[in-house]
């Protein structure tokens, strides 16, 4: 008699114990693996790269270039600086090298495949501490947004949706987008403007071309600032970005890439008024 009720029973009780199962695994499971903070260093190439995905009012950025950042090595007869430098590998992984960025007439030379780089992260920066840059006294020697140096003419693209208010001259050639929620963004130095004031952008859009209006060094100036009544603050665009930063050239050893504080990391690079 028992061992006919358990002939009933057994199928039933694997059934339920199957189900039980299968519901943790599509609830519980993936509730725990979405706990796991997006900023995690990331291990490249034996080095401790970052990635970045932070939000502020739900402002997410995707990097102001269509391509991705490249930048080859000049010969060793070519004027320049050598760096080392953060370079994406063929598997998808970065690793540490020399680079010799080649420098005429004041200006990073570019080759035919060359594209974009980092060179001024935001905040306090060694650069601005030396005789021949710049000083921001009333930002307390703070840098307010990010550099991209690059090849002179490459596409510069809204790193967000967003409606132009701005398109003219400012730090040369500049646009300037309302991002939504108090934030607007600046690109600045362009070569030229592809966009009109009131024009409705969505990330991706033609915004203009790299280039060096209103300084000698082709860049794009890249500046987030959060409008609220009588006050202005610049804010770190570094953690807004859904950016693997492993993957982008960053010369490490140069001072616009270096703090004179305590803190060396750019994600963590404080908001200021200004």
């Amino acid at each position: 008699m028992k061992n006919q009720l358990w002939g009933y029973l057994r199928p039933f009780l694997l059934g339920v114990i199957t189900a039980t199962v299968l519901l943790w695994s599509l609830t519980i499971t993936p509730a725990v693996a979405n706990t796991t903070p997006p900023n995690l260093p990331l291990q490249r190439g034996g080095e401790e790269g970052f990635s970045s995905l932070h939000t502020k009012n739900g402002l997410v950025l995707s990097l102001p270039f269509a391509v991705e950042s490249q930048w080859i090595s000049v010969d060793n007869n070519t004027p320049g600086i050598v760096w080392t430098t953060v370079l994406p590998s063929t598997d998808g992984q970065a690793d540490n090298q020399k680079i010799k960025f080649g420098i005429q007439n004041g200006k990073f030379i570019a080759n035919a495949n060359d594209t974009w780089f980092v060179y001024g992260w935001f905040g306090a920066l060694k650069a601005i501490k030396q005789p021949y840059n710049i000083k921001y006294p009333a930002w307390g020697d703070r840098h307010n947004g990010i550099d991209f140096a690059g090849k002179e003419g490459l596409e510069i693209v809204s790193a967000s949706v967003g409606k132009v208010i701005f398109a003219g001259k400012k730090i040369g050639n500049t646009v300037i987008v309302n991002a939504g929620n108090s934030y607007q963004i600046t690109y600045g130095h362009m070569q030229d403007i592809s966009v009109k004031k009131g024009q409705i952008l969505q990330t991706g859009d033609l915004i203009g071309h790299l280039g060096k209006t209103g300084t000698t060094n082709p860049h794009l100036h890249f500046q987030i600032d959060s409008i609220k009544k009588d006050s202005r603050t610049a804010i770190n665009p570094v953690p807004l970005f859904d950016a693997e930063w492993g993957r982008v050239i960053i010369p490490a050893n140069a001072e616009a890439n270096q703090f004179y504080t305590e803190n060396q990391n750019p994600l963590a690079q404080p908001d200021f008024l200004w």
